[in-house]
Protein backbone atom coordinates (compact mmCIF):
# COMPACT_ATOMS: atom_id res chain seq x y z
CA UNK A 1 0.00 0.00 0.00
CA UNK A 2 3.26 2.23 0.15
CA UNK A 3 4.49 4.58 -2.71
CA UNK A 4 6.05 2.99 -5.71
CA UNK A 5 6.98 6.12 -7.33
CA UNK A 6 7.92 10.12 -5.54
CA UNK A 7 5.00 12.00 -3.52
CA UNK A 8 3.89 14.65 -4.76
CA UNK A 9 1.64 16.18 -2.76
CA UNK A 10 0.67 16.16 1.34
CA UNK A 11 -2.31 17.43 3.30
CA UNK A 12 -3.13 16.78 6.81
CA UNK A 13 -6.18 17.11 9.15
CA UNK A 14 -4.33 15.93 12.73
CA UNK A 15 -6.31 12.76 12.26
CA UNK A 16 -5.23 11.42 9.21
CA UNK A 17 -2.62 12.37 6.64
CA UNK A 18 -2.70 12.05 2.50
CA UNK A 19 -0.64 11.82 -0.18
CA UNK A 20 -0.44 12.07 -3.78
CA UNK A 21 1.69 10.33 -6.02
CA UNK A 22 3.24 9.98 -9.38
CA UNK A 23 2.89 6.31 -9.42
CA UNK A 24 -0.97 7.81 -9.47
CA UNK A 25 -1.96 6.64 -5.97
CA UNK A 26 -3.54 8.38 -3.30
CA UNK A 27 -2.92 7.15 0.12
CA UNK A 28 -4.58 7.71 3.03
CA UNK A 29 -2.44 7.17 6.59
CA UNK A 30 -2.85 7.33 10.06
CA UNK A 31 -1.08 10.17 11.41
CA UNK A 32 0.19 9.24 14.79
CA UNK A 33 1.46 5.81 13.68
CA UNK A 34 2.22 6.93 10.05
CA UNK A 35 1.12 3.71 9.15
CA UNK A 36 -1.39 3.58 5.62
CA UNK A 37 -4.94 2.48 5.80
CA UNK A 38 -6.34 2.71 2.50
CA UNK A 39 -5.12 3.48 -1.10
CA UNK A 40 -7.00 4.88 -4.64
CA UNK A 41 -6.14 6.11 -7.92
CA UNK A 42 -5.98 8.11 -10.87
CA UNK A 43 -5.51 7.23 -14.25
CA UNK A 44 -2.03 9.10 -14.19
CA UNK A 45 0.23 11.45 -11.69
CA UNK A 46 -1.39 12.34 -8.50
CA UNK A 47 -0.11 16.18 -7.99
CA UNK A 48 -1.96 17.20 -5.07
CA UNK A 49 -4.15 16.71 -2.19
CA UNK A 50 -6.08 18.43 0.36
CA UNK A 51 -8.90 17.70 3.12
CA UNK A 52 -12.00 19.56 3.57
CA UNK A 53 -13.24 21.91 6.91
CA UNK A 54 -15.35 18.84 8.24
CA UNK A 55 -12.93 15.44 7.25
CA UNK A 56 -15.20 13.72 5.67
CA UNK A 57 -13.57 14.24 1.84
CA UNK A 58 -10.32 14.70 0.76
CA UNK A 59 -9.96 15.83 -2.85
CA UNK A 60 -6.86 15.01 -5.40
CA UNK A 61 -5.80 16.59 -8.35
CA UNK A 62 -4.28 15.04 -11.49
CA UNK A 63 -2.17 14.95 -14.84
CA UNK A 64 -5.31 12.95 -15.88
CA UNK A 65 -6.97 16.30 -16.02
CA UNK A 66 -9.22 15.28 -13.39
CA UNK A 67 -9.92 16.28 -10.02
CA UNK A 68 -11.69 13.66 -7.25
CA UNK A 69 -13.22 14.03 -4.20
CA UNK A 70 -12.90 10.80 -2.18
CA UNK A 71 -14.65 9.77 1.04
CA UNK A 72 -12.45 9.61 4.14
CA UNK A 73 -11.41 7.04 5.47
CA UNK A 74 -12.25 4.24 2.88
CA UNK A 75 -11.34 6.33 0.06
CA UNK A 76 -14.58 5.64 -1.99
CA UNK A 77 -14.95 7.79 -4.82
CA UNK A 78 -17.29 10.59 -4.43
CA UNK A 79 -17.38 12.66 -7.61
CA UNK A 80 -15.37 13.54 -10.55
CA UNK A 81 -14.36 17.14 -12.03
CA UNK A 82 -12.92 16.98 -15.78
CA UNK A 83 -10.47 19.38 -17.00
CA UNK A 84 -8.76 20.30 -20.35
CA UNK A 85 -5.22 19.88 -19.16
CA UNK A 86 -3.42 18.64 -15.50
CA UNK A 87 -4.78 19.99 -12.46
CA UNK A 88 -2.50 21.11 -10.10
CA UNK A 89 -4.21 23.45 -6.85
CA UNK A 90 -7.39 22.73 -4.96
CA UNK A 91 -8.78 24.46 -2.14
CA UNK A 92 -11.88 23.85 -0.57
CA UNK A 93 -14.62 26.39 0.17
CA UNK A 94 -14.22 27.52 4.19
CA UNK A 95 -18.58 26.76 4.73
CA UNK A 96 -20.22 25.69 0.93
CA UNK A 97 -19.26 22.45 -0.43
CA UNK A 98 -17.42 23.96 -3.21
CA UNK A 99 -14.17 23.58 -4.29
CA UNK A 100 -11.67 25.41 -6.71
CA UNK A 101 -8.85 24.13 -8.95
CA UNK A 102 -6.11 25.55 -10.28
CA UNK A 103 -5.11 23.77 -13.80
CA UNK A 104 -2.13 24.13 -16.43
CA UNK A 105 -5.44 24.23 -19.00
CA UNK A 106 -5.12 28.31 -17.72
CA UNK A 107 -8.13 28.27 -15.77
CA UNK A 108 -9.43 28.35 -12.03
CA UNK A 109 -12.91 26.89 -11.73
CA UNK A 110 -15.21 26.37 -8.80
CA UNK A 111 -18.01 22.96 -8.68
CA UNK A 112 -19.94 21.49 -6.22
CA UNK A 113 -19.10 18.11 -4.42
CA UNK A 114 -21.29 16.41 -7.37
CA UNK A 115 -18.80 17.52 -9.84
CA UNK A 116 -21.15 20.00 -11.21
CA UNK A 117 -19.18 23.03 -12.81
CA UNK A 118 -20.67 26.46 -10.94
CA UNK A 119 -17.87 28.86 -12.67
CA UNK A 120 -15.07 28.74 -14.84
CA UNK A 121 -12.54 31.73 -14.39
CA UNK A 122 -10.38 32.64 -17.66
CA UNK A 123 -7.62 35.40 -17.45
CA UNK A 124 -4.53 33.90 -16.81
CA UNK A 125 -2.13 33.26 -19.63
CA UNK A 126 -0.15 30.16 -18.56
CA UNK A 127 -0.22 27.83 -16.32
CA UNK A 128 -2.62 28.62 -13.20
CA UNK A 129 -0.70 26.33 -10.14
CA UNK A 130 -2.05 27.42 -6.87
CA UNK A 131 -5.59 28.84 -5.67
CA UNK A 132 -7.16 29.61 -2.11
CA UNK A 133 -10.39 30.82 -0.78
CA UNK A 134 -9.83 34.65 0.84
CA UNK A 135 -13.23 34.77 1.78
CA UNK A 136 -16.67 33.60 1.30
CA UNK A 137 -16.77 35.09 -2.56
CA UNK A 138 -13.00 35.70 -3.29
CA UNK A 139 -10.55 33.42 -4.67
CA UNK A 140 -6.70 33.70 -5.12
CA UNK A 141 -4.65 32.38 -7.70
CA UNK A 142 -0.45 32.06 -9.12
CA UNK A 143 0.97 30.75 -11.76
CA UNK A 144 3.61 30.70 -14.54
CA UNK A 145 1.92 34.20 -15.88
CA UNK A 146 3.76 36.17 -13.63
CA UNK A 147 0.42 37.33 -11.76
CA UNK A 148 -1.69 36.91 -8.78
CA UNK A 149 -5.36 37.13 -9.51
CA UNK A 150 -8.48 37.67 -7.29
CA UNK A 151 -11.85 36.47 -8.45
CA UNK A 152 -15.13 37.15 -7.31
CA UNK A 153 -17.64 34.42 -7.15
CA UNK A 154 -20.95 36.33 -7.22
CA UNK A 155 -19.40 38.38 -9.91
CA UNK A 156 -18.12 35.73 -11.89
CA UNK A 157 -15.25 37.71 -13.10
CA UNK A 158 -11.60 38.71 -12.07
CA UNK A 159 -12.03 41.63 -9.68
CA UNK A 160 -7.80 42.79 -9.39
CA UNK A 161 -5.28 41.68 -10.20
CA UNK A 162 -1.36 41.67 -9.10
CA UNK A 163 1.53 42.22 -11.79
CA UNK A 164 4.53 40.10 -10.42
CA UNK A 165 6.81 41.38 -13.28
CA UNK A 166 6.67 38.11 -14.74
CA UNK A 167 8.46 35.95 -12.19
CA UNK A 168 6.27 32.45 -11.96
CA UNK A 169 4.70 32.20 -8.79
CA UNK A 170 3.82 28.55 -7.58
CA UNK A 171 2.63 29.08 -4.18
CA UNK A 172 0.60 31.26 -2.08
CA UNK A 173 -1.59 31.44 1.00
CA UNK A 174 -3.49 33.52 3.18
CA UNK A 175 -3.58 34.29 6.87
CA UNK A 176 -6.33 34.81 9.01
CA UNK A 177 -6.40 38.50 9.00
CA UNK A 178 -6.76 38.72 5.45
CA UNK A 179 -2.85 39.26 4.16
CA UNK A 180 -1.53 37.44 0.93
CA UNK A 181 1.52 35.50 1.55
CA UNK A 182 2.96 34.47 -2.25
CA UNK A 183 6.47 32.54 -3.09
CA UNK A 184 8.27 33.28 -6.53
CA UNK A 185 10.67 31.77 -8.48
CA UNK A 186 13.21 34.04 -7.54
CA UNK A 187 12.87 32.66 -3.91
CA UNK A 188 11.04 35.90 -2.54
CA UNK A 189 8.30 35.95 -0.47
CA UNK A 190 5.84 38.92 -0.34
CA UNK A 191 3.07 40.28 1.78
CA UNK A 192 0.18 41.57 0.56
CA UNK A 193 -2.43 43.75 2.51
CA UNK A 194 -6.77 42.85 2.40
CA UNK A 195 -6.20 45.62 -0.75
CA UNK A 196 -3.45 43.54 -2.44
CA UNK A 197 -0.68 46.09 -1.54
CA UNK A 198 2.43 44.77 -1.16
CA UNK A 199 3.29 45.53 2.66
CA UNK A 200 6.83 43.61 2.75
CA UNK A 201 9.28 41.76 0.52
CA UNK A 202 11.68 39.08 1.98
CA UNK A 203 14.82 37.29 -0.25
CA UNK A 204 13.94 34.29 1.45
CA UNK A 205 15.60 31.62 -0.73
CA UNK A 206 18.53 31.00 -3.26
CA UNK A 207 15.81 29.22 -5.69
CA UNK A 208 12.73 29.17 -6.62
CA UNK A 209 9.62 28.82 -3.49
CA UNK A 210 7.97 26.14 -3.96
CA UNK A 211 5.71 25.91 -0.79
CA UNK A 212 4.33 28.20 1.46
CA UNK A 213 2.20 27.03 4.90
CA UNK A 214 0.41 29.29 6.88
CA UNK A 215 -0.55 29.03 10.97
CA UNK A 216 -1.05 31.70 13.16
CA UNK A 217 1.22 34.16 12.71
CA UNK A 218 3.92 31.91 10.94
CA UNK A 219 4.88 30.87 7.68
CA UNK A 220 6.65 27.89 6.77
CA UNK A 221 8.28 28.02 3.35
CA UNK A 222 10.02 25.54 1.07
CA UNK A 223 12.98 26.12 -1.89
CA UNK A 224 14.80 24.07 -4.43
CA UNK A 225 17.60 25.21 -2.30
CA UNK A 226 17.10 22.14 -0.28
CA UNK A 227 15.99 24.39 2.46
CA UNK A 228 12.73 24.53 4.59
CA UNK A 229 12.76 28.05 6.64
CA UNK A 230 10.05 29.11 9.77
CA UNK A 231 9.15 32.92 9.58
CA UNK A 232 7.43 34.78 12.25
CA UNK A 233 5.00 37.24 10.40
CA UNK A 234 4.48 40.54 12.48
CA UNK A 235 3.91 44.39 11.58
CA UNK A 236 7.58 45.02 10.03
CA UNK A 237 6.80 41.90 7.92
CA UNK A 238 8.76 38.60 8.06
CA UNK A 239 11.27 37.39 10.70
CA UNK A 240 13.24 34.17 10.30
CA UNK A 241 12.85 31.82 13.67
CA UNK A 242 14.44 28.76 12.34
CA UNK A 243 15.73 26.89 9.29
CA UNK A 244 16.98 23.42 8.79
CA UNK A 245 18.32 21.12 5.38
CA UNK A 246 15.96 19.30 3.76
CA UNK A 247 16.63 15.03 3.78
CA UNK A 248 18.18 14.50 0.41
CA UNK A 249 14.79 11.81 0.25
CA UNK A 250 12.38 14.61 0.85
CA UNK A 251 10.89 16.61 -2.36
CA UNK A 252 10.65 20.16 -1.30
CA UNK A 253 7.71 21.47 -3.18
CA UNK A 254 4.90 19.77 -0.72
CA UNK A 255 4.21 20.07 2.96
CA UNK A 256 1.93 20.32 5.76
CA UNK A 257 1.84 20.83 9.67
CA UNK A 258 0.55 18.32 12.21
CA UNK A 259 -0.81 20.06 15.05
CA UNK A 260 1.88 22.55 16.59
CA UNK A 261 4.70 20.56 16.45
CA UNK A 262 5.16 18.13 13.60
CA UNK A 263 6.15 19.27 9.37
CA UNK A 264 5.24 16.60 7.04
CA UNK A 265 7.00 16.72 3.77
CA UNK A 266 6.77 14.41 0.51
CA UNK A 267 9.93 12.71 -0.53
CA UNK A 268 11.29 10.34 -3.64
CA UNK A 269 10.66 7.01 -1.32
CA UNK A 270 7.82 5.20 -0.65
CA UNK A 271 6.73 7.07 1.97
CA UNK A 272 6.40 11.00 3.79
CA UNK A 273 8.64 12.16 6.23
CA UNK A 274 8.17 13.78 9.54
CA UNK A 275 10.17 16.95 10.98
CA UNK A 276 9.84 17.52 14.76
CA UNK A 277 9.35 21.40 15.54
CA UNK A 278 10.21 20.89 19.07
CA UNK A 279 12.96 19.18 19.31
CA UNK A 280 14.17 21.01 16.07
CA UNK A 281 15.06 17.35 14.43
CA UNK A 282 13.84 15.05 11.93
CA UNK A 283 12.10 11.78 13.11
CA UNK A 284 13.44 8.39 12.43
CA UNK A 285 11.89 6.80 9.31
CA UNK A 286 12.44 3.79 7.21
CA UNK A 287 11.86 5.18 4.13
CA UNK A 288 12.28 2.42 1.13
CA UNK A 289 13.38 3.43 -2.26
CA UNK A 290 11.32 3.65 -5.61
CA UNK A 291 12.72 2.32 -8.63
CA UNK A 292 12.08 5.43 -11.05
CA UNK A 293 14.60 5.39 -14.35
CA UNK A 294 15.72 9.37 -15.27
CA UNK A 295 18.50 9.03 -17.38
CA UNK A 296 20.21 6.23 -19.05
CA UNK A 297 23.86 6.02 -20.87
CA UNK A 298 24.75 3.78 -23.54
CA UNK A 299 28.37 2.83 -24.74
CA UNK A 300 29.86 0.44 -26.16
CA UNK A 301 28.48 -3.24 -24.34
CA UNK A 302 27.79 -0.79 -21.57
CA UNK A 303 24.31 0.59 -20.56
CA UNK A 304 24.50 2.78 -17.27
CA UNK A 305 21.64 4.52 -15.76
CA UNK A 306 19.86 6.16 -12.69
CA UNK A 307 17.36 7.57 -11.12
CA UNK A 308 14.88 8.25 -8.08
CA UNK A 309 17.16 6.52 -5.69
CA UNK A 310 20.43 7.45 -6.89
CA UNK A 311 21.62 4.72 -7.54
CA UNK A 312 24.33 4.26 -10.50
CA UNK A 313 23.57 0.79 -12.00
CA UNK A 314 25.98 -0.71 -14.83
CA UNK A 315 24.87 -3.33 -17.21
CA UNK A 316 22.38 -4.56 -14.31
CA UNK A 317 24.82 -4.43 -11.64
CA UNK A 318 24.22 -1.51 -8.67
CA UNK A 319 27.83 -0.27 -8.53
CA UNK A 320 27.49 2.81 -6.13
CA UNK A 321 23.90 4.64 -4.10
CA UNK A 322 24.69 8.57 -3.70
CA UNK A 323 22.39 10.51 -1.32
CA UNK A 324 20.15 12.43 -3.98
CA UNK A 325 17.70 11.41 -6.49
CA UNK A 326 19.60 11.86 -9.75
CA UNK A 327 18.43 13.06 -13.71
CA UNK A 328 21.59 12.56 -15.34
CA UNK A 329 24.28 10.63 -16.07
CA UNK A 330 27.45 10.77 -18.40
CA UNK A 331 30.67 9.15 -18.88
CA UNK A 332 33.73 11.22 -20.00
CA UNK A 333 37.35 10.05 -20.35
CA UNK A 334 36.90 7.56 -17.97
CA UNK A 335 34.83 9.47 -15.33
CA UNK A 336 30.86 8.50 -14.68
CA UNK A 337 29.42 12.32 -13.32
CA UNK A 338 25.61 12.21 -12.43
CA UNK A 339 23.59 14.91 -10.72
CA UNK A 340 19.97 16.18 -10.20
CA UNK A 341 18.03 17.18 -6.86
CA UNK A 342 20.96 18.55 -4.10
CA UNK A 343 22.33 20.26 -6.81
CA UNK A 344 25.60 18.32 -6.26
CA UNK A 345 27.99 17.09 -9.45
CA UNK A 346 29.31 13.37 -8.17
CA UNK A 347 31.52 10.93 -9.78
CA UNK A 348 29.26 8.58 -9.37
CA UNK A 349 31.86 5.51 -8.91
CA UNK A 350 33.57 7.22 -5.86
CA UNK A 351 30.67 9.36 -4.68
CA UNK A 352 32.72 12.36 -3.84
CA UNK A 353 30.97 15.95 -4.98
CA UNK A 354 32.82 17.85 -8.26
CA UNK A 355 30.26 20.32 -7.83
CA UNK A 356 28.01 21.53 -5.93
CA UNK A 357 25.21 24.26 -6.76
CA UNK A 358 22.89 26.06 -5.25
CA UNK A 359 19.17 24.57 -7.28
CA UNK A 360 18.39 20.95 -8.65
CA UNK A 361 19.82 20.14 -11.79
CA UNK A 362 18.17 18.58 -14.83
CA UNK A 363 20.48 17.74 -17.67
CA UNK A 364 23.79 17.88 -19.63
CA UNK A 365 25.80 17.13 -22.71
CA UNK A 366 29.12 16.96 -23.73
CA UNK A 367 30.76 19.85 -25.79
CA UNK A 368 33.91 18.63 -27.48
CA UNK A 369 36.01 21.40 -28.13
CA UNK A 370 39.87 22.94 -29.00
CA UNK A 371 40.43 23.75 -25.54
CA UNK A 372 39.26 20.46 -23.70
CA UNK A 373 36.52 17.87 -22.92
CA UNK A 374 33.68 20.01 -21.44
CA UNK A 375 30.61 18.75 -19.30
CA UNK A 376 27.91 21.24 -20.11
CA UNK A 377 25.18 20.69 -16.72
CA UNK A 378 21.37 22.80 -17.07
CA UNK A 379 20.31 23.86 -13.86
CA UNK A 380 17.10 25.23 -12.53
CA UNK A 381 18.19 28.80 -12.02
CA UNK A 382 18.49 28.35 -15.63
CA UNK A 383 22.41 28.61 -15.62
CA UNK A 384 24.46 26.18 -17.45
CA UNK A 385 27.29 25.26 -15.69
CA UNK A 386 30.89 24.49 -17.69
CA UNK A 387 32.98 21.49 -16.47
CA UNK A 388 36.52 20.89 -17.60
CA UNK A 389 36.81 16.80 -17.71
CA UNK A 390 40.86 16.42 -18.18
CA UNK A 391 42.26 13.58 -20.35
CA UNK A 392 42.76 11.68 -16.55
CA UNK A 393 39.06 12.17 -15.43
CA UNK A 394 39.86 14.94 -13.28
CA UNK A 395 36.87 17.65 -12.91
CA UNK A 396 37.63 21.38 -12.71
CA UNK A 397 34.44 23.76 -12.93
CA UNK A 398 35.30 26.55 -15.74
CA UNK A 399 32.17 28.82 -15.58
CA UNK A 400 28.56 29.56 -15.41
CA UNK A 401 26.42 30.92 -18.08
CA UNK A 402 23.31 32.51 -17.68
CA UNK A 403 21.59 30.88 -20.78
CA UNK A 404 17.68 31.29 -19.32
CA UNK A 405 15.64 33.05 -16.33
CA UNK A 406 14.22 29.66 -15.59
CA UNK A 407 14.66 25.98 -15.43
CA UNK A 408 16.69 24.16 -17.88
CA UNK A 409 14.97 20.87 -19.18
CA UNK A 410 17.45 20.28 -21.92
CA UNK A 411 20.63 20.69 -23.48
CA UNK A 412 22.19 19.55 -26.94
CA UNK A 413 25.25 20.38 -28.95
CA UNK A 414 25.76 20.52 -32.30
CA UNK A 415 29.42 21.46 -33.26
CA UNK A 416 30.38 24.25 -31.08
CA UNK A 417 26.83 25.55 -30.79
CA UNK A 418 24.90 24.77 -27.55
CA UNK A 419 20.86 24.64 -27.65
CA UNK A 420 19.05 24.52 -24.30
CA UNK A 421 15.49 24.12 -23.46
CA UNK A 422 13.72 26.07 -20.81
CA UNK A 423 10.86 25.62 -18.59
CA UNK A 424 9.95 28.88 -19.80
CA UNK A 425 8.36 27.55 -23.33
CA UNK A 426 11.09 29.12 -24.78
CA UNK A 427 14.64 27.61 -26.36
CA UNK A 428 18.04 29.33 -27.13
CA UNK A 429 21.40 28.54 -29.03
CA UNK A 430 24.58 30.26 -27.70
CA UNK A 431 27.92 29.62 -29.68
CA UNK A 432 30.47 28.57 -27.47
CA UNK A 433 33.24 28.86 -29.71
CA UNK A 434 34.99 31.43 -27.39
CA UNK A 435 34.27 29.61 -24.54
CA UNK A 436 35.31 33.32 -22.28
CA UNK A 437 32.72 35.12 -24.55
CA UNK A 438 29.42 32.64 -25.25
CA UNK A 439 27.83 34.17 -28.14
CA UNK A 440 23.58 34.21 -28.42
CA UNK A 441 22.43 33.18 -31.83
CA UNK A 442 18.82 33.03 -31.39
CA UNK A 443 15.88 32.08 -29.33
CA UNK A 444 12.36 30.55 -29.89
CA UNK A 445 9.60 29.83 -28.30
CA UNK A 446 7.07 26.70 -27.86
CA UNK A 447 3.37 27.19 -26.65
CA UNK A 448 4.27 25.34 -23.27
CA UNK A 449 7.07 24.18 -21.43
CA UNK A 450 10.14 22.32 -23.47
CA UNK A 451 10.35 19.28 -22.29
CA UNK A 452 13.91 18.24 -24.52
CA UNK A 453 16.20 18.57 -27.14
CA UNK A 454 18.54 16.71 -29.48
CA UNK A 455 21.49 17.74 -31.94
CA UNK A 456 20.21 16.49 -35.16
CA UNK A 457 22.72 16.59 -38.01
CA UNK A 458 22.08 20.09 -39.37
CA UNK A 459 20.23 21.71 -36.66
CA UNK A 460 18.08 20.77 -33.61
CA UNK A 461 14.75 19.22 -32.58
CA UNK A 462 12.54 20.08 -29.40
CA UNK A 463 9.50 18.13 -27.84
CA UNK A 464 7.07 20.22 -25.47
CA UNK A 465 4.13 19.89 -23.24
CA UNK A 466 2.11 21.32 -26.26
CA UNK A 467 2.69 17.58 -28.03
CA UNK A 468 4.35 19.12 -31.01
CA UNK A 469 7.87 18.42 -32.34
CA UNK A 470 9.98 20.81 -33.62
CA UNK A 471 12.77 21.77 -36.15
CA UNK A 472 14.96 24.16 -35.86
CA UNK A 473 18.06 25.33 -38.56
CA UNK A 474 21.39 26.29 -36.77
CA UNK A 475 20.11 29.92 -37.82
CA UNK A 476 16.97 29.78 -35.70
CA UNK A 477 14.35 28.55 -38.45
CA UNK A 478 11.97 26.38 -36.88
CA UNK A 479 9.45 23.59 -38.23
CA UNK A 480 6.51 22.48 -36.55
CA UNK A 481 5.36 19.19 -36.49
CA UNK A 482 1.88 18.01 -35.02
CA UNK A 483 3.08 14.90 -32.70
CA UNK A 484 0.74 11.58 -32.38
CA UNK A 485 0.92 11.81 -28.53
CA UNK A 486 -2.06 12.04 -26.49
CA UNK A 487 0.01 13.32 -23.30
CA UNK A 488 3.17 15.33 -22.79
CA UNK A 489 5.87 14.76 -24.09
CA UNK A 490 8.60 13.89 -21.56
CA UNK A 491 11.89 13.21 -24.06
CA UNK A 492 13.60 12.96 -27.06
CA UNK A 493 16.67 11.35 -28.79
CA UNK A 494 18.08 10.83 -32.19
CA UNK A 495 19.56 8.09 -34.54
CA UNK A 496 21.88 9.55 -36.91
CA UNK A 497 22.35 6.29 -38.86
CA UNK A 498 18.71 5.77 -39.95
CA UNK A 499 17.58 10.04 -39.74
CA UNK A 500 15.32 8.90 -36.78
CA UNK A 501 14.10 10.77 -33.88
CA UNK A 502 12.26 9.09 -30.94
CA UNK A 503 9.78 10.87 -28.19
CA UNK A 504 8.26 9.40 -24.98
CA UNK A 505 5.54 10.67 -23.15
CA UNK A 506 4.34 10.66 -19.75
CA UNK A 507 1.50 7.74 -20.59
CA UNK A 508 4.71 5.21 -21.82
CA UNK A 509 4.19 5.81 -25.54
CA UNK A 510 7.30 5.96 -27.85
CA UNK A 511 6.81 7.69 -31.74
CA UNK A 512 9.34 7.94 -34.58
CA UNK A 513 9.68 10.61 -36.84
CA UNK A 514 11.40 9.77 -40.08
CA UNK A 515 13.20 13.09 -41.37
CA UNK A 516 13.81 11.12 -45.03
CA UNK A 517 9.99 10.25 -45.08
CA UNK A 518 8.70 13.19 -43.33
CA UNK A 519 6.24 11.57 -41.39
CA UNK A 520 6.16 9.82 -38.09
CA UNK A 521 6.78 6.01 -38.77
CA UNK A 522 5.37 4.26 -35.53
CA UNK A 523 3.83 4.77 -32.35
CA UNK A 524 4.33 2.28 -29.90
CA UNK A 525 2.86 1.76 -26.06
CA UNK A 526 5.98 0.21 -24.26
CA UNK A 527 5.26 1.03 -20.83
CA UNK A 528 1.82 1.37 -18.34
CA UNK A 529 4.21 4.39 -16.48
CA UNK A 530 5.79 7.57 -18.19
CA UNK A 531 8.73 7.25 -20.20
CA UNK A 532 11.24 8.89 -18.28
CA UNK A 533 14.40 9.47 -21.10
CA UNK A 534 15.38 8.15 -23.98
CA UNK A 535 18.72 7.61 -25.74
CA UNK A 536 20.11 5.87 -29.03
CA UNK A 537 22.65 2.83 -28.68
CA UNK A 538 24.57 3.83 -31.77
CA UNK A 539 26.64 0.46 -31.09
CA UNK A 540 23.96 -1.89 -30.89
CA UNK A 541 21.29 -0.11 -33.37
CA UNK A 542 18.67 0.47 -31.08
CA UNK A 543 16.58 3.10 -28.94
CA UNK A 544 16.99 2.55 -25.16
CA UNK A 545 13.83 3.92 -23.08
CA UNK A 546 13.49 4.49 -19.47
CA UNK A 547 10.64 4.43 -17.48
CA UNK A 548 9.27 5.92 -13.91
CA UNK A 549 8.82 1.94 -13.30
CA UNK A 550 12.33 1.56 -13.61
CA UNK A 551 11.76 -0.69 -16.55
CA UNK A 552 14.25 -0.45 -20.09
CA UNK A 553 12.98 -0.95 -22.99
CA UNK A 554 14.86 -1.39 -26.01
CA UNK A 555 13.52 -0.83 -29.81
CA UNK A 556 15.45 -1.43 -32.88
CA UNK A 557 16.05 1.70 -35.21
CA UNK A 558 15.70 -0.55 -37.96
CA UNK A 559 12.02 -2.02 -37.07
CA UNK A 560 10.90 1.39 -36.77
CA UNK A 561 12.32 2.87 -40.29
CA UNK A 562 10.42 -0.59 -41.86
CA UNK A 563 6.95 0.30 -39.50
CA UNK A 564 5.41 2.42 -41.75
CA UNK A 565 2.04 3.25 -40.82
CA UNK A 566 0.18 6.49 -40.68
CA UNK A 567 0.57 9.35 -38.19
CA UNK A 568 -1.21 7.91 -35.49
CA UNK A 569 -1.00 3.77 -36.24
CA UNK A 570 0.24 1.73 -33.25
CA UNK A 571 2.32 -0.59 -33.87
Amino acid sequence: MYHTSPISGIATNNVYVATAGYDNKVILWDAKTHLPLSVSYHDHLANQVTFSPDGRFVASSSSDYSLRVWSVPDLQLYAVMRHDDDVEGISFHPTQPWIATASRDRHVRVFDLHGKLLVKFSGHTADVISVEWKDEDVLVSSGDDGTIRYWSLSQQKQSAMIDMVGVETDTLCLTKEGLLVSGDDEGRITVFDEQGRQVSQVDAHQSGVKRLIVKNNTVISLSYDRYFRIWNLGRDGLSLVHQDKILPQVWPRSSDIIGDRYLVFVTFGDRYATYDLDKREWVENEIKDTHGINAVYACGDDIIFTGDAGKVVRNGKVINQLPSLCNFIIQVNGVVLQGGQDGAVYNGETGDVVYQHHSPLNCQTVLKHPEGSFVLVGAYTGEVIVLRVDDNGRVSWEKNIQAHKNAIKGMAINGAILFTACADHTVAAHDLTDLAQPTLRFVGEHDMIVNGCVALDNGFASISRDKTLRLWSLTGEQQIIDSPHQNSIKCISYAPEYHLIMSGDYRGTVAVYDLTQQRWVMVKKVSTAGISCLVFDAANGRFIAGSYLGELHFIHAAACSRAGGKHAAYA
